[in-house]
């Protein structure tokens, strides 16, 4: 093999080599990413700050964070009503939204009701939210009532303020949808994440709650 021979062949195999290396580095680079933080929505505190007709009543976080337990021990007649203010805090580092919330503890007498504010959080994002307890005062009765109500409010992971608008846009349709009759169901409208105020319809208050939070609180483009 004469030298020329040689010499083209050498040259043949370092660019197959540094052709390997650039590609090898490229994959590298563009390779997929997993975005690695913390989820953390908690409750951080909260406090009876209201009762009629009830006397002794207490609100404690319970399930690290997660739920809210408030314990009535007397309400004293129809109407009566004990209230609740807490506060939720976005303490990890990824974006969180509304999903739906749990309820247990009610009873045919004993509702409660609520109104949520605040749907999105970014990381250290703070609200306080408010609850209510009371007795139907279309459901009389000579008894005392005692209840131990449990709230527990689902957040869900979204990548930043553009993505949540867009999905409470979605859900806002939804909901416009099912208080129309458009579609209807629990299956597809579940009242525990379109029941905004809890008073057990889904209805113009609840769209016009969610439109509040969209645009007005918000501030999500009218797009």
């Amino acid at each position: 093999m004469n030298k020329k021979i040689l010499m083209i062949l050498l040259t043949f195999m370092v660019a197959l080599v540094v052709g390997y290396a650039l590609f090898s580095s490229t994959l590298n680079i563009n390779g997929s990413a997993t975005a690695k933080g913390d989820f953390k929505m908690e409750i951080l505190n909260a406090s009876v700050t209201n009762e009629v007709g009830s006397s002794g009543a207490t609100a404690n976080v319970i399930n690290n964070g997660k739920a809210l337990e408030i314990t009535v021990p007397h309400l004293e007649y129809p109407g009566a009503y004990v209230e609740v203010t807490y506060n939720i805090k976005n303490s990890g580092t990824i974006d969180a939204l509304y999903d739906s919330y749990n309820i247990t503890g009610e009873t045919d007498r004993i509702k409660s009701l609520f109104n949520i504010s605040t749907m999105y959080y970014a990381p250290n994002d703070e609200s306080t939210e408010t609850f209510r307890i009371y007795w139907d005062e279309n459901n009389n009765s000579e008894v005392e009532e005692t209840e131990n109500i449990v709230l527990e409010i689902n957040y869900t992971q979204v990548d930043d303020k553009n993505t949540a608008c867009t999905k409470l846009k979605e859900m806002q349709t939804t909901m416009d949808e099912c208080n129309s009759f458009i579609i209807t169901g629990e299956e597809n409208c579940p009242p525990n994440k379109f029941d905004l105020n809890h008073d057990s319809y889904i209805d113009t208050i609840d769209v016009s709650t969610m439109s509040d939070i969209i645009y007005l609180k918000m501030q999500c483009s009218s797009n």
